[in-house]
Parts: C-alpha cells; sequence; structure tokens
C-alpha cells in the first residue's frame, strides 16, 4: 500500500513540474500454445514527462500494466518471482532493475560544447540490424514481455558522448549487471542439472564397466584354476579367502587384485543424485570488479558508418561456478552448487551504408567476438572405491574436472540487405550466427529471417519470418517464429490492430522453444495523449 501510494504521489507531482504525453494500450487474445489454450488480455500504460532548460534536458517515464491470462492475475513485482521458477530449489533471487515495470527510464541530460553526458536510468539504442542487435551487449532483454518484442531493459550509469574531429565516441559505465527474462531460470538450471546427470552417468558407465572386468577376470581365474586340476568346492572356497591362492602360485599382486576386484563389486553400479541444493556467490556488491563498461568510436570509411568497440561486462544470467557432489556407499548423491555471473570482454563492429550500385538498396550488419574470462565449471566428485592400501575395505576418494560450458570464444554476428520505397514499404532479409538468448558451447544456431513493413492508405502491414537452426544432441534441429500485424491509422491517436504471434522448435532443447508460450492471435488498441 505504501509503495502504491508513493508511486501515486511520484507521479502527480512530476504532473506538475513536467510536460507529458503517452499511450495507453489493451489487448485481448487468445494463447493457443500447448501449455496453455486460454484467453489472454493485458492493460499497458506508458507516461513519459520531459523537459529542457538551456544546457539540460530530463526525462522520466513510467510503464504501469496488468495481465490476465485466464481466470489468473499477476501482477509483474520485482521482488517475487515464484511465477518464473519451476521449484524452489533455484529460487535464487536474480538481479533485475528496481520496479521493472515501473520506472522504465529516469536520467539527465547535460550538454557542453561538443559531448553530452548523461546519467541516470536509461534504455541502450540498438545497432543497426533488425532482428536484434549481437554489438550491443550491456543491456539485458525480457523475452516473455506481451507488449514488446524483446523487450529490452534498461540500464543504471553514466553515458558520454561526443566528438573529436571527424570521430564520434560513446562511453558507457554500469555498474549493475541486470539479468536476462527468462535466461535467469533456464541457464542455471539446465546447466546444472545437465551437469549433475552426466556426472551421475558416467560413474555409472565407469562402475558397470569395471564390474564388467572383474566378472571377466574371475571367469578366468576359476578356469586357471580348473585347468590346474582344482575341483569347484576347492576353488569357492579359495575365492571366499585368498590368501589361499597362493597354494595355487598365484602371486601378492594377484591376490592384491582379486581382494581389490572383490571389494569393488560390493559397490553400487548405478549413481543418482537425488538431493540438489543451489546457492549464489556476492557477485553484486558495488565495486570495480563487478562494474560493466563500453568505449565505442564511430567514423565514415567510403561512404560507410562504421562503428567500432570493446566492452566489459557480465553475462546477464548466472551459471554454476563450482558444483560439489557427494556419493554415498549405497551410490545416492548430494550436489552443492555455487552460482556466479562470469565476466566476459568483447570486441564489436556495426557497419551500415547505401548501395553504390542500385537505388533504394542498404546494407548492414553487427558483431561481437567474445571472450568469456571463464570458460567452465569445476566439478569435485566425492565416491567410494576400493582402499589401495587396505583392498578389502572402501575409501573416499575425490576427482575434480573442469566442464566447459562456454567455447573460449567465439562470434554472434547478423547482416542484411533492406529495400526501401519512400515511407510506404521497406522488405528486408538478414543472415545471423546466434539468436539473442544463446551463448552456451555447441549451442549458437544459424538462420536467416525476412521482414516486411509495408503501408496502403491508412492500413499497415508489419511481418517477421524467421527460421533457426540450433544444434541438439550432435543434430541440427529447426524452429520457426513468425509475427503478423496489421494496423489500422485512419482516427486521430487511436491504432486498431490484429496480431498474430507463431513459434514452433523441434525439440525441447531448441533456443526457440520458450518462444511457444506466446503463441497468439490478439485483437490490440492503442491510444496516444
Amino acid at each position: 500500500m505504501k509503495e502504491r501510494l508513493l508511486l501515486i504521489l511520484m507521479i502527480l507531482s512530476t504532473l506538475v513540474i513536467f510536460g507529458f504525453n503517452g499511450d495507453l494500450q489493451y489487448f485481448y487474445g487468445y494463447n493457443f500454445s500447448e501449455d496453455a489454450s486460454t484467453t489472454i488480455s493485458g492493460l499497458k500504460t506508458n507516461i513519459t514527462f520531459e523537459n529542457s532548460l538551456d544546457t539540460l534536458y530530463y526525462k522520466l517515464s513510467l510503464d504501469l500494466f496488468k495481465l490476465k491470462n485466464g481466470k489468473t492475475n499477476f501482477d509483474f513485482d520485482s521482488s517475487n518471482y515464484s511465477i518464473f521458477l519451476p521449484s524452489k530449489m533455484y529460487l535464487i533471487k536474480p538481479n533485475v532493475p528496481w520496479m521493472l515495470y515501473v520506472l522504465n527510464e529516469a536520467y539527465a541530460d547535460i550538454y557542453f560544447d561538443e559531448a553530452t553526458v548523461r546519467f541516470g536510468r536509461f534504455i541502450l539504442n540498438n545497432g543497426s540490424s533488425t532482428l536484434y542487435s549481437p554489438s550491443v551487449l550491456l543491456s539485458a532483454h525480457d523475452g516473455l514481455n506481451p507488449f514488446e518484442n524483446y523487450k529490452t531493459l534498461p540500464v543504471e550509469g553514466i553515458n558520454i558522448n561526443g566528438y573529436l574531429g571527424d570521430y564520434v565516441y560513446d562511453l558507457t559505465v554500469i555498474p549493475e549487471t541486470y539479468d536476462n527474462i527468462p535466461d535467469f531460470v533456464l541457464y542455471p538450471k539446465t546447466i546444472n542439472e545437465n551437469i549433475i546427470l552426466e556426472n551421475a552417468a558416467t560413474l555409472t558407465y565407469q562402475f558397470t564397466e569395471s564390474k564388467k572386468e572383474v566378472e571377466k577376470a574371475t571367469e578366468d581365474l576359476i578356469a586357471q584354476l580348473t585347468n590346474a586340476g582344482l575341483d569347484q568346492n576347492t576353488i569357492t572356497a579359495m575365492l571366499a579367502d585368498p590368501e589361499s591362492l597362493k597354494n595355487a602360485g598365484l602371486t601378492e599382486e594377484q591376490i592384491y587384485q582379486v581382494y581389490a576386484g572383490q571389494t569393488l563389486m560390493t559397490l553400487p553400479s548405478t549413481y543418482e543424485v537425488n538431493i540438489i541444493t543451489a546457492e549464489a556467490t556476492d557477485i553484486d556488491e558495488l565495486n570495480v570488479k563487478n562494474m560493466n563498461y563500453a568505449a565505442k568510436v564511430s567514423f565514415n570509411v567510403l561512404g560507410y558508418d562504421l562503428k567500432m568497440g570493446f566492452v566489459h561486462d557480465h553475462y546477464h544470467f548466472m551459471v554454476p561456478e563450482e558444483i560439489n557432489i557427494n556419493y554415498s556407499d549405497d551410490g545416492t548423491g548430494i550436489s552443492n552448487t555455487v552460482m556466479y555471473r562470469p565476466a566476459r570482454n568483447s570486441v564489436t563492429l556495426d557497419v551500415q551504408g547505401i548501395s553504390n550500385f542500385f537505388d533504394s538498396i542498404s546494407y548492414h550488419g553487427e558483431a561481437a567476438f567474445i571472450m568469456p574470462e571463464k570458460n567452465y565449471v569445476t566439478v569435485n566428485t566425492n565416491y567410494y572405491v576400493p582402499n589401495t592400501s587396505k583392498p578389502t575395505e572402501t575409501i573416499l576418494t575425490k576427482d575434480s574436472t573442469e566442464v566447459e560450458i562456454f567455447d573460449k570464444y567465439y562470434v554472434k554476428v547478423i547482416g542484411g540487405i533492406e529495400y526501401t520505397k519512400g515511407e510506404d514499404f521497406t522488405l528486408g532479409i538478414e543472415g545471423f550466427n546466434g539468436l539473442p538468448t544463446e551463448e552456451l558451447k555447441d549451442h549458437i544456431s544459424f538462420g536467416g529471417d525476412v521482414y516486411i513493413k509495408a503501408k496502403y492508405s491508412n492500413i499497415s502491414i508489419e511481418g517477421l519470418g524467421l527460421a533457426a537452426f540450433s544444434k541438439i544432441n550432435g543434430e541440427y534441429k529447426p524452429g520457426y517464429m513468425t509475427n503478423l500485424k496489421i494496423t489500422y491509422s485512419g482516427i486521430d491517436n487511436f491504432e486498431p490492430s490484429m496480431q498474430l504471434k507463431y513459434a514452433y522448435a523441434e525439440g525441447d532443447d531448441h533456443s526457440l522453444k520458450s518462444m511457444e508460450e506466446l503463441n497468439s492471435i490478439s485483437l490490440n488498441i492503442k491510444i496516444y495523449f
């Protein structure tokens, strides 16, 4: 109640100080995804307050909305993430902007002769590409927002841009890293549990194969003793007391192997982790190590606008830093995972220009060469094996391995060509390596998209079709996505529209699988004020 009252007072006070504008948006539709199949509705208003003085400009932007899915209302409170989380096991609070869906921007610009300083909370500009901007790394995104496709979340920090002769520079410093939605749930859960399952499967395989070797060695020994003229009862008695095998000519080393083999056979053949716990390091503490920054410079070469930059930031999701797995002597295990948000260094490029040979044709492209500072997870495994000093007993041993989750370096790139005819028609084609949410080793998709924007009289059409091929279990599986929107703009400040969203992916591990949850057809009404 206090928070709502504070918000109302803040809005009323700013109405007096600022000039304001905004919009009101309502949609009603049917979600036909496999897990939903229900009606959905939502109401959103954006209110923007802004003012400028001689050398100062300031802006405040608020987003207020409510969703209804079937009979369930969702108030998106940034302190409650239980609606997103599959289990209490991963109730590690993500780092998302305060009042995520309320305070959109709140910043001030100070103008100097050849530079502008912006500080506060603001949304970074995208690059030249249409699908997404791989060269803009500091911003987190919301992939589940029903009002905006892949909504760019704000950052909080300082931006300085200005001119140095023919060059334009842009410097950004962001103290905190915010998390992608829904990546903050999907990545830590998927990576952690996949590594744990692989660990248990590896131990199961190793002990199963080792026991097969013991069984084969025992069969060979029985055959050797039988050929020496010993009867079955004598052989059985000797195997029950391996020291007596000295009488059959076996060496101390061979007898040791018999003891060790028999002890190995008492250990479990199947391993399984049935208790999983997780915690996070305090990586969001405000200090120099956890800061993010980008330095970019823009210039023109042969008629093409180039922007090159260096970015040091952190991934917008947590991953395991260390996994400790302890197996008991019956093969059941308990794991504890320490999560963290890894850092990365990147070199970025954004280029765009107009064709010198064909009218109305332009080119654009963006790329990021990404180098994670650490690309692996340390997995410590404790389990029982035969004691080398006392082969009749077992002892707890520890193995440490490094499981790679990122490539040492990788490239995400998108490039396209666009045809434009005035303001009424645009057709573009893009190819890409890597979708927005893809960062992990062997999980970078490739594909392409086609988009169109057309206007005839008061009717506007926007469409996007995308095909992506993700590597799943060594094979590339296709996924498809399409968005279609038809808008009528014949009434001042009033825009009704119809929208279709559809996605399909082969395999639950495909990068577009989560987009299936947004499959819907809806009626939208937008009013500007």
